[in-house]
């Protein structure tokens, strides 16, 4: 670790990205950046190319078998669509975020979840944590292609349509917003036509003539990319209705949605119990099960999920595997829930622990950091940008 006193409010308020450097968010930024080893930068990133594929493998054959696709928490009458999605979106993967464990001062390194449908740090990673680097004069930094990689993806998805039309849509929250707009800013980048940013109800769903919304007073566009910062879980779960409007446009190719239907298999943490039966021992992997019973040694402890909870909302913790020692309450209570056995975290003298991250587009291309104290990861974390050890 080394001490980052210099702030960049200055860079942040000029990006309209001061979200993250002001306010209740002041010290989100934390005053020190993390040095990685090489070795640990490249280990993470080449973790995140293994584990996609790995849990492609696997949700595939969830699909393909009943109880399973139920035990993920995905209702049954969304399989047509899924399996639409494998057959015809399978390339489509824009970007998600693996969160991992370990991989600092000789932890081991393993996955704790797949951001896969809807993920944030965006802004922080592919913006804020470049000039965090350069105003503390740190040369080295930890691999970070995420601006690139994804306007490179989206060149490639765009390229499947001339006149490349984008609506990309949010539920309103500050920082969902300013994820979209980063994305934007990335289509933007890579060529596209028609870009536009809307929160859900100022979009028009049709299905007889497609996706539209109006950039402008008296302007009405139709789009056919639909980039969603809503998770598709939350789509079937709440809002069956749009499940159902959106199924028949994307089935009519009346718009394509990014990231595509089937990465709801992937965001389903339950995915994880199903890619431990499937791959017993790997070195990634945490054993995960339905029951604590079917752990290895549920006293080593364990991590209680809902399968498609978020932000450590109803995450319980057992350090022993016979109390809670801690918990969180949140809106994923009814949720069917999973056990991950406890993974081992770096920490430092203060007690934080630190949770790195690599994000896939869909190849890994940027790593990024939060810390925390406690055995819980909430929205009350911090941001530890990342520079690379000098050899």
């Amino acid at each position: 670790m080394i001490d980052a006193p210099t702030r960049v409010e200055r860079f942040a308020r000029k990006r309209s990205l001061d979200y993250f450097t002001s306010g209740e968010n002041a010290d989100y930024l934390a005053d020190e950046i993390l040095l990685l080893h090489p070795s640990e930068a490249d280990a993470a990133l080449a973790a995140g190319d293994t584990a996609y594929g790995l849990l492609r493998d696997t949700a595939r054959r969830c699909l393909n078998d009943p109880k399973r696709l139920a035990r993920l928490g995905i209702p049954d009458w969304c399989r047509p669509l899924l399996e639409w999605s494998v057959a015809n979106e399978w390339d489509d993967f824009l970007f998600g975020r693996f969160d991992l464990a370990g991989g600092i001062d000789g932890q081991p390194l393993r996955i704790l979840e797949f951001n896969a449908d809807t993920c944030s740090l965006l802004p922080e990673t592919g913006l804020l944590q470049p000039e965090v680097l350069r105003q503390n004069g740190v040369k080295r930094s930890a691999p970070n292609k995420l601006v690139e990689s994804l306007e490179a993806r989206l060149r490639e998805i765009g390229a499947a349509r001339k006149g490349t039309h984008g609506l990309f849509t949010h539920l309103g929250y500050p920082e969902d917003e300013l994820n979209v707009g980063f994305l934007a800013d990335r289509a933007r980048a890579a060529g596209w036509k028609e870009v536009h940013t809307a929160s859900l109800p100022e979009a028009t769903f049709d299905p007889d003539n497609g996706l539209a919304a109006d950039p402008k007073p008296g302007r009405t566009v139709r789009y056919y990319y639909l980039m969603k910062f809503f998770p598709w879980d939350w789509i079937a779960l709440e809002e069956s209705a749009l499940w159902e409007m959106l199924e028949e446009m994307i089935v009519n190719h009346f718009v394509r949605v990014v990231n595509p239907a089937w990465t709801m298999l992937l965001q389903s943490k339950a995915l994880l119990a199903y890619a431990w039966q499937d791959n017993p021992g790997h070195p990634l992997l945490l054993p995960t099960a339905f029951d604590p019973a079917d752990l290895p040694d549920p006293r080593r402890g364990y991590v209680r999920k809902p399968v498609f909870g978020r932000n450590g909302e109803n995450v319980m913790v057992s350090l022993d595997g016979r109390r809670s020692d801690a918990k969180r309450d949140g809106d994923y209570g009814e949720l069917p829930v999973v056990y991950q056995e406890r993974a081992a975290f770096a920490t430092n003298g203060e007690g934080l622990r630190y949770q790195l991250s690599a994000f896939v587009t869909p190849s890994a291309s940027a790593l990024c950091c939060r810390r925390q104290e406690g055995l819980i990861l909430d929205d009350d974390a911090e941001f530890v940008s990342l520079g690379l050890t000098v050899s």
